[in-house]
């Protein structure tokens, strides 16, 4: 305790000492930045080491999903956009309608007019006039559209939603890898100070360190995850919404051209 006493007094009594000690900290503590995340993986245990695989493998695959989505969702906006416009420039008919809409694989509104197109040819109740009387095949048509709408629609979702859950996976599982890494980290640390003794002190803050570079590397894997996630989930709900709407119109004008044949 004195000799601390005396050293503060020093210190305090002498500001060049004081300025000295201060200008040196940066390159101190820059010695202790120097741990970066490679140097954090080196020398973490086997426990630490299967945190930073199983967070790499989060990552990377996220990543490799982020850029798909990317892809598939940009691909489905542009070819549903090219489709509305094609169809609105055009004579409106179902049949020119449903020529084109093989040329847009990707956009969830041709499949849906493919789909109900396809079921109409098959049943055979739109173009001719079956046995059924007028009110029954109008029945028929509402049934029919309604079925094919709602399972075409369901998987259309299906599809657009699909690798998401990984990214929700991902946001939601990696901080507490990352938080186990540093947990078990700083216990073994924490251990290693009980067993040698006061003289292991200065070996404490690198192990510290090394179990925060957990934590880092989770959140590095998770924030991407939950952005794209988020931002995703957005544009594909929007794309649900236009099909929905194609859908209720499309089923409209089938009907009308139903009511136009009873006629």
């Amino acid at each position: 305790m004195s000799e601390l006493l005396s050293l503060l007094n020093s210190l305090l009594g002498d500001p060049l000492s004081l300025g000295l000690m201060v200008a040196q900290a940066p390159m101190k503590s820059g010695g202790l930045i120097e741990g970066s995340l490679i140097k954090a993986i080196q020398d973490s245990d086997l426990i630490g080491k299967i945190c930073y695989v199983v967070l790499t493998f989060f990552s990377v695959v996220s990543w490799a999903v982020i850029g798909y989505k990317f892809l598939h969702i940009y691909h489905a906006n542009k070819q549903t956009d090219q489709f509305v416009d094609l169809c609105m420039s055009g004579s409106g008919s179902l049949d020119e309608a449903y020529k084109h809409a093989s040329e847009y694989p990707d956009s969830p509104l041709a499949l849906v007019l493919r789909e109900v197109y396809l079921e109409l040819q098959i049943e055979n109740w739109y173009r001719d006039a079956a046995p059924l009387g007028f009110s029954n095949r109008l029945e028929l048509a509402k049934v029919s559209i309604e079925r094919v709408l709602q399972r075409t629609c369901e998987n259309e979702v299906r599809h657009l939603e699909s690798y998401l859950i990984f990214l929700a996976t991902t946001a939601a599982v990696t901080p507490f890898i990352g938080l186990l890494g540093t947990v078990w980290g700083i216990l073994v640390g924490f251990q290693k100070l009980s067993v040698q003794g006061v003289s292991a002190i200065q070996n404490l803050a690198p192990a510290v360190s090394t179990a925060l570079g957990a934590t880092v590397f989770g959140l590095l894997a998770a924030i991407p995850a939950v952005v794209c996630y988020n931002y995703l989930t957005n544009k594909i709900q929007i794309l649900v919404t236009r099909m929905d709407s194609f859908a209720l119109e499309l089923s409209n004008v089938i009907q009308k051209r139903i009511l136009q044949q009873g006629k």
